[in-house]
């Protein structure tokens, strides 16, 4: 299940899910047009600040087992 599906079920579904197909980020002053690629995004959702922390905790904590995992394996 895509990331958007889950997090439309609930935050939670998707925190508890292993997907990490997706990204956070913090928009200022309202300045979404000036990310990077913002044009090859196929969706934005907008999130208030408090879901933009948990996520984005959720994001780093997933990619970094992935890249520990990584490391194992070259041992």
């Amino acid at each position: 299940m895509e990331a958007k599906d889950l997090f439309q079920v609930s935050m939670e579904t998707l925190i508890e899910s292993e997907n990490s197909d997706f990204m956070v980020f913090k928009v200022i002053e309202g300045k979404v047009k000036n990310l990077s690629g913002y044009d090859e995004w196929s969706e934005v959702i907008e999130i208030d600040e408090t879901t933009f922390k948990k996520l984005h905790l959720n994001l780093c904590q997933k990619v970094g087992r992935i890249v520990r995992s990584g490391f194992k394996d070259r041992r």
